[in-house]
């Protein structure tokens, strides 16, 4: 059978995924990084958040999946502090434009320097390292940073928007694509007719080092976000 190469940052939202067949997933730090590698054919199928195929270099990018990576969170190491650092992957992702949309609400005029360090996990390093004081995360990210001591200052996003999709270049083969869709429906199903344990133990997998006590809230989180994103973009 033939294995279809998938580009996707870490986090829970990527639970379908380990219910599908002949995946060759691979992992990404960076937006841009991930861009280029479906351009360049060295994978076959990204998950992306949707803003991100505004750019230049995603053209012929064409999203059919629908996702979500759960609620987006701004992380603070100290809201007291007089400057801020933000984290982010690239300066233009879509993740990005939300951080700078909330701050401008929440902060107003308030200045803060933007340092491109790669993904979630990326964000969370930095943060931990006093090399940025704010960064969006989403689960079990999120609880990652509650868990160092950080402090939630709100959701960046609105409820059930799409944040997560899937993506492939013009002219990929259909049965492909269809076979990938069907796949993702299949799991969809799964996690939304299973009672919570099966997900949860797909998190111990992915996050060895989560406290058992957060599995199953993040568990319900995202088996909630996942199903209610759907399929069809």
């Amino acid at each position: 059978m033939t294995r279809i190469r998938v580009m996707v940052f870490p986090g829970a939202h990527n639970l379908p995924l380990y219910l599908m067949d002949s995946l060759e997933i691979i992992y990404t730090k960076s937006r841009n990084e991930q861009i280029a590698a479906i351009q360049n054919g060295d994978v076959d199928i990204i998950h992306t958040s949707p803003d991100n195929l505004r750019l230049e270099d995603a053209k012929g990018l064409i999203p059919f999946l629908s996702g979500s990576v759960g609620p987006l969170s701004m992380m603070c190491t100290d809201p007291t502090i007089p400057f801020h650092t933000l984290a982010v992957d690239s300066a233009k992702s879509g993740f990005s434009t939300l951080a700078y949309d909330f701050l401008a609400k929440k902060w107003g005029s308030m200045s803060y320097d933007i340092l491109e360090v790669g993904g979630t996990p990326q964000r969370l390093e930095a943060m931990k390292n006093d090399l940025a004081s704010l960064a969006v995360m989403h689960p079990p990210f999120t609880q990652y940073a509650e868990m160092a001591g950080f402090q939630n200052l709100g959701r960046v996003d609105r409820e059930n928007s799409v944040t997560l999709c899937g993506v492939y270049k013009t002219g990929a083969a259909k049965s492909l694509i269809a076979s990938y869709r069907e796949q993702y429906s299949s799991a969809i199903e799964i996690l939304s007719g299973e009672d919570g344990e099966a997900t949860s133990e797909l998190l111990i997998k992915e996050h060895v080092d989560l406290p058992v006590d957060l599995l199953k809230p993040i568990a319900k989180v995202m088996r909630a976000s996942i199903v209610s994103a759907g399929v069809d973009y």
